[in-house]
């Protein structure tokens, strides 16, 4: 990751109050190890971060007072070094201001603008952070009270990829945003702030995905390891690809799972029963239950693998039955100490 320029902003606000304060910093953040450290694990909990959305710039012409210009107005002004960043981060933080001033409950946070390259991609990413309080030990092995930001709840954020809106705005896809586990009405002030129109959702996209895998493999392949092969390869594809914060590939996933029927499945899943684009963000928890069978009741939670169907889990559809072998060590200890 190669840092460019970051700063950090405070938007000060208490549920239910009408105005919000801003505290604006007059310049940059040096470069250090720590801040590399910093947004290496920023960039690393955004990527993880498994409902994404994604879109690209709205029209937003006629939502904004006259005296405030729209993100992608301030952002690009930037780009083209008709302002420095700073001065778009300060204006941008007024544009956020006014959105978050129009919802009751919503609070404020630290802002943190940061633009980088990673991947050979240049990127402007900006995330609402908050302090929480903690306890730390000094060089004297003293205990003292500190506050630092939680990245690990990263509240509210949006990563726009500047290379690809510039290559190819039409894309439809170069804005991507996270959401906190606030209602939509609460968050809804910062996809207005960053001017997204939210057209893409990488959950949908994801199972779309994963059910073409599925119908393939039941419509063209027979021997039922080979099919339990053919979709592990598809999940572990799509959860490295997850782990990057990087794109499935449609073109690179079929070719590493379907192998020699590439051709084959690349016709199938670009038919017009399903709707999916040359490249998908894929969702972690989409992913993680795909190639899964599971159930419930009152007394009982089971998940089961397809592919140990047959094999370590025997299902008597007469007798309603499900006999389970080679049982994990953990499950067995408990067992023994009932």
């Amino acid at each position: 990751m190669i840092i460019k320029d970051i700063v950090v902003h405070l938007i000060d606000k208490q549920a239910d109050s009408g105005q919000s304060t801003l505290s604006l910093s007059q310049q940059s953040i040096a470069a250090s190890p720590t801040l590399e450290h910093f947004l290496e694990e920023l960039n690393k909990v955004y990527n993880s971060k498994p409902s994404k959305v994604f879109g690209s710039f709205a029209d937003s012409e006629g939502e904004i007072d006259n005296s405030l210009k729209s993100s992608h107005i301030l952002l690009n002004s930037y780009l083209k070094k008709q302002t420095s960043f700073i001065d778009y981060t300060q204006q941008s933080m007024n544009l956020l201001k006014h959105y978050i001033d129009q919802t009751g409950k919503a609070t404020g946070g630290y802002i943190v603008f940061v633009n980088y390259t990673l991947f050979g991609s240049d990127f402007m990413l900006i995330a609402m952070l908050n302090n929480v309080a903690g306890v730390a030990v000094d060089s004297n092995l003293g205990i003292n009270n500190i506050n630092y930001l939680d990245i690990s709840k990263l509240h509210l954020a949006a990563r726009i990829d500047l290379s690809l809106w510039q290559d190819d705005a039409e894309s439809g896809r170069y804005i991507s945003m996270i959401r906190g586990k606030e209602s939509n009405k609460l968050s809804e002030y910062f996809r207005k702030f960053i001017g997204s129109d939210e057209t893409i959702n990488s959950k949908q996209e994801t199972s779309e995905l994963l059910t073409a895998v599925s119908r393939f493999c039941d419509t063209n392949i027979q021997d039922d390891d080979t099919k339990s092969q053919f979709k592990q390869k598809a999940a572990d594809f799509c959860l490295e690809q997850a782990d990057k914060g990087q794109n499935v590939v449609l073109k690179d996933f079929s070719g590493y799972v379907a192998d020699s029927a590439v051709d084959d499945f690349m016709n199938y899943v670009k038919s017009e029963q399903f709707s999916l684009s040359d490249e998908i963000s894929p969702n972690k928890t989409v992913i993680r239950r795909f190639n899964k069978i599971s159930g419930r009741n009152q007394q009982v939670s089971i998940t089961i693998n397809e592919e140990a169907l047959g094999d370590t889990v025997i299902y008597d559809a007469d007798k309603e039955t499900l006999t389970l072998s080679d049982l994990p060590a953990t499950l067995k200890a408990q067992l023994l100490n009932r």
